[in-house]
């Protein structure tokens, strides 16, 4: 049980200050290091267990030894991660663009309120709030050009790729124009189609090539998945040597639409003590990591991929802060993460005692409610209980409404004989015990009826029998609603798989009988 998954709520920029201070503060126009900064060569020896700072080198002088063509590509992408401090206006056309795609992104937002709220403000508004969403970054005056100028030879290569006559290329055969081939759709469909079947020299070929652009490279779309397919291949010590290089832009990487990707790759892969490494990076700005739509798939996937016992600096950073986690649409992810993979006892009674405090809050909220669902379903006994009792006299209200509905029908699912009997008896008692024709508003509900409809499969005999004593009588008004016909039904069936003995009303327990 998940929450809405790709819902991708924004958090609030302050849209009244100066745009392009706002646009200097945001994460997305820092600047990464360029191609020639730093660079781990891979021809250098190194013990795997050795640390990475001791293999660390300045690459102008490898790079101008040894360069590779079609670096206007290089150069192309370069330009999209840098922030330069002489900005090109963008035309009318990049802007109408990124106004329609910031659109398109905030009709699949969860969030409506703030998407409507955004776009009543003003369209500028709109596009800024979800510019890191946004491919061609117009805010930083340069769009994108994959297809950028190539020269000739790289022309012809990407024609012989595309001809179905040539099946055979091989990697060898693109050797030296691997980095440009990986920014291109075809050449990225070519290079992962040929991994599945290169040789070790071919793979070792692509790790020289992709390295020392890495950082260039991660923060783009079609080399992403050139990346993440060659880190499942090679010897330990190149992607180590890779992985590297990616130390100290964790966060930033994190953050990134396409570099976050390549950061949960590496969890995937890295060995223990560069997980530490990248794990440490995280928790340098862990709350930002987890509040964004990005990086927090980057904070889950490092807590699948590290033990436990590693990471216990980043679960202690979280207690004291549950309620406010669970309530958030991407936080409440790493919450159910947490609850699933730390094995600290104490952290955990700590951080589950915060939820169960304010369990009655949290079950009505939109991303709060799978937080409670995932402790009834898969919590201890006293979890359950515990979330039983804070919910008395208020289980027919909790029923109406949309969120913490499903709350009560994971009660009825996993609660105990005893909770569920209790649960039951106080929706049938709630109209004051006279009758209980109260439930025909519970039926016909939209969420109500969900309610019910679990509430019959768990129901002890003299619980059915109430229900079946409301359906009979008000069968006529029933059979008016969707929701009502669906309970009849589902009745029938159960009378229908009991043996036929003499029920309530003298007769057998037949559907042809009842109702």
């Amino acid at each position: 049980m998940s929450a809405p998954c790709n819902g991708n709520n924004k958090l609030l920029f302050p849209f009244q200050h100066d745009p392009k201070s706002e646009e200097e503060s945001t994460l997305h126009n820092q600047k990464l290091p360029q191609i020639g900064d730093t660079y781990i060569d891979p021809f250098q020896h190194v013990n795997s267990s050795a640390s990475t700072k001791s293999v660390v080198k300045d690459y102008t002088m490898l790079h101008s030894q040894n360069p590779l063509q079609n670096m206007d590509v290089i150069e192309d992408l370069r330009a999209q991660s840098s922030s330069s401090s002489s900005r090109i206006v963008p035309s009318n056309f990049a802007n109408m663009m990124a106004i329609q795609e910031a659109c398109l992104r905030a009709l699949i937002d969860p969030d409506q309120e703030l998407s409507c709220r955004l776009w009543r403000q003003s369209p500028k508004a709109l596009k800024n709030h979800y510019a890191l969403d946004v491919e061609m970054a117009c805010s930083r005056g340069h769009v994108p050009n994959i297809n950028a100028p190539r020269n000739s030879q790289f022309n012809s290569l990407v024609q012989l790729i595309k001809n179905p006559v040539n099946q055979s290329m091989r990697l060898i055969n693109v050797k030296g124009h691997v980095p440009a081939l990986s920014a291109d759709p075809i050449g990225s469909c070519f290079i992962q189609q040929k991994l599945d079947e290169a040789t070790t020299g071919e793979i070792v070929m692509l790790y020289k090539e992709i390295t020392p652009h890495i950082l260039t490279l991660a923060a783009n779309a079609f080399p992403t998945y050139v990346i993440q397919k060659l880190l499942e291949h090679g010897p330990t010590i190149y992607f180590r040597i890779l992985i590297a290089n990616l130390m100290g832009h964790v966060l930033d990487l994190s953050l990134h639409l396409y570099g976050c990707r390549v950061i949960q790759k590496a969890f995937e892969i890295s060995d223990i003590d560069q997980q530490i490494e990248m794990a440490t990076e995280l928790d340098s700005n862990l709350f930002k990591c987890i509040y964004d739509q990005h990086a927090n798939h980057a904070v889950q996937k490092c807590m699948e991929c590290v033990q436990p016992q590693y990471i216990q600096f980043i679960y202690r950073r979280l207690c004291g802060k549950a309620k406010m986690l669970s309530t958030h649409p991407y936080g409440c992810h790493v919450v159910q993460k947490m609850l699933e993979l730390c094995k600290d006892p104490q952290i955990m009674d700590r951080f589950i005692t915060e939820i169960l405090d304010c369990v009655r809050e949290l079950s009505i909220d939109p991303y709060g409610n799978y937080v409670v669902q995932y402790i009834v379903q898969h919590g201890g006994p006293r979890h359950r209980q515990i979330i039983m009792l804070k919910f008395t006299r208020s289980i027919v209200q909790m029923s109406h409404q949309k969120h913490s509905s499903k709350v009560i029908e994971k009660c009825l699912i996993y609660g105990s004989y005893h909770d569920c009997k209790l649960l039951i008896d106080e929706i049938l008692s709630a109209g004051g015990g006279q009758t209980a024709d109260h439930l025909v508003g519970m039926i016909i509900h939209q969420y109500a009826n969900c309610v019910v409809r679990q509430m019959i499969d768990v129901v002890n005999d003299c619980q059915f029998k109430v229900i079946v004593d409301v359906l009979r009588r008000n069968r006529d008004t029933l059979v008016m609603y969707a929701h009502g016909r669906q309970v009849i039904a589902q009745v029938k069936r159960l009378l229908n798989s009991m043996a036929p003995s003499p029920d309530s009303f003298g007769k057998t327990s037949s559907s042809s009988q009842f109702l």
